[in-house]
């Protein structure tokens, strides 16, 4: 029997970080938050830790989960062996240190297999890794449609603003908010893969929503060729 498919895989971080435990004494599953788990996205292996898997404020549906599971026991259950890599049609990403937050987590940075998480975690990380968005999306380019779950600060769909884009690999995109300065951004990061994240225009520096696009769509790509792969470009982290 088949492995089942995650239609829309959005973890939230708190689910994963806590418990069930008190706010102010939060228990952190450590070596569960250091592990890499390993997904199949549109044709292509992708490995994360999961103290970087998050979609936060998102409905999530996994196709033939059981429902006593729990998303990180779903996890436990089919993303941990390299050999046997969950498929998935999307992943969220939320790539951020932890200090003032939950120093605790400090332990789990010095566990990660991965130099590039390493760094990140630690807030170590070069000038290409600091250009990356906080959180974005990796999808299969075939289910584009899944982005009809997901809203815009203007409160339109990102489906919307993304569907008409004419995406050639390793160049950004965006589509704009008609209300707002935000706007969605998008790249194919390799044939078949996109990643989806959230840009604005700042007014106070004067850089536009297409430059942080651009900026960051290309930090996003190097970070999923040489990082995310089954193999680890060790000189990553360190990249400006």
């Amino acid at each position: 029997m088949s492995r089942p498919t995650v239609s829309l895989l959005t973890v939230g971080f708190s689910a994963l970080l806590a418990a069930g435990c008190a706010r102010s004494q939060p228990k952190f599953d450590i070596q569960f938050l250091a592990s890499d788990l390993h997904f199949t996205i549109g044709g292509h292996y992708v490995v994360a830790p999961a103290i970087d898997i998050d979609a936060p404020d998102r409905t999530f549906s996994l196709n033939g989960r059981d429902p006593g599971l729990s998303q990180k026991d779903w996890l436990k259950q089919e993303a941990l062996d390299p050999d046997k890599p969950a498929a998935a049609d999307s992943l969220g990403l939320r790539i951020k240190p932890y200090k003032a937050d939950y120093p605790e987590l400090r332990e789990v940075c010095g566990l990660l297999k991965r130099k590039w998480s390493r760094a990140a975690c630690l807030s170590e990380q070069g000038g290409l890794l600091r250009r990356l968005p906080e959180r974005f999306l990796l999808l299969d380019r075939k289910k584009l449609d899944l982005l009809q779950s997901y809203w815009t600060v203007g409160k339109e769909q990102q489906f919307d603003q993304v569907k008409d884009l004419v995406l050639v690999p390793g160049t950004t995109d965006i589509g704009c908010d008609e209300e707002s300065i935000f706007c969605t951004a998008a790249v194919e990061v390799l044939p078949g893969l996109l990643a989806v994240w959230t840009v604005w225009s700042d007014e106070k520096t004067g850089r536009t929503a297409r430059a942080m696009a651009e900026s960051q769509g290309a930090a996003i790509v190097q970070l999923v060729s040489r990082g995310l792969g089954k193999e680890e470009d060790p000189t990553l982290a360190g990249a400006n």
